[in-house]
């Protein structure tokens, strides 16, 4: 059940397992989290289900790994896979776990009793399938939270579409996008129960120039006011056109709105290299630090 106040300001911090709003690729967060219209392959996992179904069938299999130094001594690893499945489809699979520096644990006395090291851990599967052009898809994951002596489970759901070139803007064309992510019953850590942090995401793809594609998102996040990201993408291809270098600019309204300094701002780059795809993701939070997120994926 959500707060009162779901989709606003009124609702921050009422939310479980906010973990799963961190989840994502290298170059989603470097892209300001605008990834509606443009994820693909198995990272689409950690956003828009439907990207899976880029996978066609004569693509070959993926695996990514991200890690995430995140900041106060916590850090966030992902791993996601996929394949193309049939001539129309594609199935994947993720994983997503959460960790900080061991706390310490205290009594009812308020004395040290020994430490203890929270987590949260989420396991999912997707699916998804081209019609003609335009692609939908659906995933289904297993959350656990754990504190301490107590923990709590809980599931949820994801929903996601993609139509490419619905529009020209200009002679260029524009793809759109919509997700649904974290839908499911609130998670139940010892005697607190809290909503999953449920979002609803629309957004386009302009495909501004044949290297320059240009993406903006509008989040409707349950634990906080509504935002946008943008993110623009530039690519060069080399080697005969079989590879390709990228260098990735985002905004996320979300990160500026109470942090000082290039807050909001997003960047970073990647080499795909055929075989071997590298991403990295620069993201600042003011004076709190900065997150830097790398991907490797393998295709095979």
């Amino acid at each position: 059940m959500l707060a009162p106040s779901a989709f606003s300001a009124g609702a921050a911090g009422t939310a479980g397992a906010e973990f799963l709003k961190l989840a994502g690729s290298a170059r989603e967060s470097a892209l300001g989290g605008a990834a509606a219209a443009g994820a693909q392959g198995a990272d689409a996992l950690f956003s828009n289900p439907a990207g899976l179904a880029s996978l066609r069938p004569d693509s070959r299999s993926e695996a990514s790994l991200s890690y995430d130094n995140l900041l106060e001594s916590s850090y966030l690893g992902s791993a996601a896979w996929g394949r193309p499945l049939g001539r129309s489809g594609a199935v994947g699979a993720e994983l997503v776990y959460f960790s900080q520096d061991a706390q310490t644990a205290y009594n009812g006395q308020g004395d040290a009793v020994g430490s203890f090291r929270p987590y949260d851990l989420a396991v999912g599967a997707a699916y998804a399938r081209r019609f003609g052009g335009f692609a939908a898809g659906a995933g289904l994951k297993l959350i656990r939270s754990s504190v301490d002596d107590a923990s709590g489970t809980s599931a949820a759901v994801d929903f996601g579409a993609q139509a490419p070139g619905v529009v020209l803007v200009g002679d260029r064309p524009l793809d759109i996008g919509a997700y649904v992510s974290n839908l499911g019953p609130p998670i139940k850590v010892g005697g607190a129960s809290a909503p999953l942090p449920l979002a609803i995401v629309g957004g386009a793809l302009w495909h501004l120039a044949d290297p320059v594609d240009a993406s903006f998102d509008l989040h409707l996040p349950s634990d906080q006011d509504p935002y946008v990201s943008l993110g623009v993408e530039a690519s060069y291809r080399f080697d005969q056109r079989r590879h390709s270098a990228f260098l990735r600019l985002g905004y996320d309204q979300s990160h500026a709105r109470e942090l000082d300094g290039a807050a909001g701002m997003t960047a970073g780059g990647g080499l795909d290299l055929g075989s071997f795809r590298v991403d990295y993701a620069w993201v600042p939070y003011g004076d709190l630090g900065m997150q830097n997120r790398v991907t490797l994926a393998l295709r095979f």
